[in-house]
């Protein structure tokens, strides 16, 4: 149990709080994570339908660097069965069972 005590003009307020009964509410919350060959996929998307100008455009808009933007779109250039194996992950998921780091070094090469 905390206790905050705040002063406005000459008046003194006091408020209780308990941390531990607030971060109980958002307890049943869980933390999803995007797939990113489909995020890929959108982020092709908006810059095809011409949503944005361009990946720099794109990054702006997302509030990401640009650089970022392009180490997602490279996962396209992946295999084509290994796109579909990721795709049949779903999105989202439950956890970090692949990220695009892991995916960078298949990027370009061969499904063998």
């Amino acid at each position: 149990m905390g206790k905050l005590l705040i002063q406005v003009k000459g008046k003194i307020f006091s408020i209780k709080f308990d941390l531990a009964q607030e971060l109980k509410k958002f307890s049943h919350i869980k933390k999803t994570y995007r797939n990113h060959i489909y995020l890929a996929k959108e982020f092709k998307e908006i810059i095809d339908s011409g949503k944005v100008k361009n990946q720099s455009d794109l990054a702006r808009k997302l509030g990401i660097s640009r650089a970022r933007v392009t180490q997602i779109l490279n996962l396209l250039k992946l295999d084509s069965l290994i796109i579909q194996e990721l795709e049949k992950l779903g999105d989202p998921l439950k956890s970090r069972v692949i990220t695009e780091r892991m995916l960078r070094p298949c990027v370009n090469k061969s499904s063998k």
